[in-house]
């Protein structure tokens, strides 16, 4: 049965239909000639929604449309249209128009041409979306991420923002400085497959997708960065989950610290905790720990130890012909030397100054003794070979001292003081000898004679003190003295205070000797104050002298007999003393301070500090271990360790003083470094007090 036509009524429905469906979407629709002028045919009521005009004027008025273009985009729109006409192609475009009220809207338009039978386009039928909303939404949160932005330049650490694959969304301008990019380049960028070696890469984004599911152990972390160059730095990562408005983790913000220069300066510091920085020989802390490890282990395994204490013979020739510098590159030769003759099982460690001490470790205890000393007389023989040091050629003997576990010493504290004794005793009977611990000889009688002759010191009035400055390096401008102890031994002459204050430490008799000292320091200090003459003035305090109980009542009370403001007065106490013993230390350290008198950390690098500890400390100076600026002008490691002291003392509320200035060339590089303070020979030599107005004249300014 053929199918009905389709009538008239039916066309007319779904017209209807169509109307209906058009004029009831959030958008206008229309249809207009397809030409140039791009007359209207129909627009839909939803226009008065928009433009506050309705259909029917549209429709009546070929130019309202336009007119209701804003004016600065009218000139594009119209192009636009009459290009899409004359070239057939469908328009699309985004302007703003301004309703009857004056209200402006962004709008998107799209329009398409429609085709008749014979393929020509007679009428164009398009849509108008009021989109205002949307780019109100849109530049509310462009402006929010600008002022996010702004805020996280201010930082002063690099911020990164990545989403889960490990793609860049942001980062700040200190985060541009640290990766070596300009502004703008690494949005969309992968972080890992840029910036991440390509061996720890996959550790990388496991780490990364870790974090993101909440399964990292931490949120704070290190890691290498590599750069465009080809270098690396360390970066300390604190990350933070992002989240949308449902919880859903969207990335992660990465602030990052660069620590490169700081992980650098803490390797040296640790290194130097243990090491000797001129020669990079273990010191006598890492001995000792070697020591004790070694006679542990003989006990229990039943084997033998010995300890060798070797002191070069006229050593002091050297410093006093070419001066300090080339006795350091001499002590280099030597470690070189000694360094070739031990075992690998040995430890060879310099005690300081010209001394070297070398552990033989796991001996045969029947023949220890004879072993111990061929080694010995083997270094002997090693150093006989003169060194060349600064075009001159030199003979530098060495007097050595063993002492051996189980035959003269039974604990580490007996070896080290027998081969020391041992030391002397070869040291007394001639050069490039070598003595066996013998404690019948005279040791017993020279520490009597030296405890007896030290005491009449003291009572006599033998000990004097030199004093030197120390000032701004750039002016020379005095900021203190320090008081150094000279003995005027009437047999002897002037004796340094290297020969007789470990003496007395092991003797006792250092708190009476630190108990003068403070005394004829105030009583100085007060002579020059009635002078008109009112320097600040540092002393010395030994490590046994902090433990004293009663040390800060009796310095107080010498203060204040003698009228000076304890302001002007600073205590020196090495950092290894004032960190060995924190619990005893520490209480000491803030009693002083809370007298007035300020706290001073000497030889500052030369242990191994911890920072809590210093900073829980009452600390005004940090004197700077003087092997750090002997070799910093051309060691960039010891120059970086420098300036990580000299900036650390800036933080903490410190001043740095950088001791052992011998040149021009390191108080220069101290004036570029900004340090504070600064004592050496080429400032100022320790001088008697008589001499020290005349001798502060004569400080060059830089």
């Amino acid at each position: 049965m053929p199918e009905p036509e389709r009538t008239t009524p039916d066309i007319a429905d779904a017209a209807s239909l169509w109307r209906t469906l058009v004029e009831h979407i959030p958008a206008v629709t229309y249809v207009a000639e397809a030409d140039e002028e791009a007359r209207l045919l129909y627009v839909s009521p939803q226009v008065e929604g928009l433009l506050g005009h309705p259909a029917e004027a549209l429709l009546a008025d070929d130019d309202l449309w336009y007119r209701c273009v804003h004016p600065d985009d009218l000139e594009r729109v119209r192009a636009e249209e009459r290009r899409s006409a004359r070239e057939a192609y469908d328009f699309e475009c985004e302007f703003r128009m301004v309703d009857a009220g004056g209200q402006v809207h962004d709008v998107w338009e799209r329009e398409t041409r429609v085709l008749d039978e014979d393929g020509v386009a007679r009428r164009v039928q398009g849509i108008v979306v009021d989109v205002s909303a949307l780019r109100q939404a849109e530049s509310e949160l462009r402006a929010e991420r600008d002022r996010a932005a702004r805020y996280l330049d201010l930082a002063g650490t690099t911020i990164v923002v990545l989403d889960p694959d490990g793609t860049i969304l942001l980062v700040n301008r200190a985060g541009y400085e640290l990766l070596g990019h300009a502004e703008g380049e690494l949005e969309g960028v992968d972080w890992f497959e840029r910036f991440v070696a390509e061996e720890h890469r996959a550790h990388g984004r496991a780490h990364h997708a870790k974090l993101l599911a909440g399964e990292a152990d931490a949120t704070t972390f290190e890691s290498p960065v590599l750069l465009p160059d080809g270098s690396t730095r360390t970066v300390a990562w604190h990350s933070t989950l992002l989240c949308d408005e449902d919880g859903a983790v969207t990335g992660s913000m990465n602030a990052g610290l660069d620590v490169t220069e700081r992980r650098a300066a803490e390797e040296q510091i640790a290194f130097l905790a243990y090491h000797d920085p001129l020669t990079g020989l273990p010191n006598r802390a890492l001995l000792a720990e070697h020591l004790e490890l070694s006679l542990a282990r003989a006990r229990r395994e039943g084997r033998a130890v010995a300890l060798l204490y070797l002191d070069l013979d006229d050593f002091k020739l050297v410093n006093d012909s070419l001066g300090h510098a080339a006795g350091d590159r001499l002590l280099t030769k030597v470690a070189l030397r000694l360094q070739a003759r031990r075992r690998d099982t040995d430890l060879l460690a310099r005690q300081g100054g010209d001394e070297f001490l070398l552990l033989l470790s796991d001996l045969d205890p029947a023949t220890a003794v004879e072993s111990a000393l061929a080694a010995a007389q083997g270094l002997v023989e090693n150093l006989q070979t003169p060194f060349v040091v600064a075009g001159a050629e030199f003979n530098t003997g060495a007097s050595v001292g063993v002492s051996v576990f189980g035959v003269d010493a039974h604990d580490a504290e007996a070896l080290m003081r027998h081969a020391d004794a041992a030391m002397y005793q070869a040291k007394a009977d001639g050069h490039d000898e070598v003595r066996l611990y013998d404690g019948s000889r005279s040791e017993p009688l020279r520490r009597l004679s030296m405890t007896s002759r030290l005491r009449q010191a003291i009572a006599e009035d033998q000990l004097v003190l030199h004093w030197q400055p120390i000032v701004v390096p750039s002016t020379g401008e005095l900021r203190a003295l320090e008081a150094l102890v000279r003995w005027e031994d009437p047999v002897r002459g002037l004796v340094l205070p290297g020969e007789f204050v470990p003496f007395a430490e092991e003797t006792g008799l250092i708190e009476r000797l630190g108990e003068h000292v403070v005394e004829l320091a105030c009583r100085q200090r007060r002579a020059w104050q009635d002078e008109g003459f009112e320097p600040s003035i540092t002393l010395n305090l030994s490590p046994r002298e902090l433990r004293r109980e009663g040390l800060v009542d009796q310095i107080g009370a010498t203060i204040a007999a003698h009228g000076i403001d304890p302001s002007c007065v600073a205590l020196e106490i090495t950092e290894s003393a004032a960190m060995q013993d924190p619990e005893r230390t520490g209480p000491a350290l803030r009693r002083i301070a809370e007298t007035g008198v300020r706290v001073a950390i000497d030889d500052f690098g030369a242990g191994y500090s911890s920072l809590a500890r210093l900073i829980e400390l009452p600390v005004e100076w940090l004197k700077i271990d003087r092997s750090f600026l002997a070799a910093a002008p051309t060691d960039p490691a010891a120059a970086a360790v420098l300036t990580a002291v000299v900036q650390l003392a800036q933080s903490l509320g410190m001043q740095a003083v950088a001791e052992g200035v011998e040149t021009e060339a390191q108080r220069e590089l101290l004036i570029d470094l900004e340090c504070p303070l600064a004592q050496g020979y080429l400032l100022g030599r320790p001088m008697p007090a008589a001499q020290v107005l005349s001798g502060l004249a004569r400080i060059p300014a830089a």
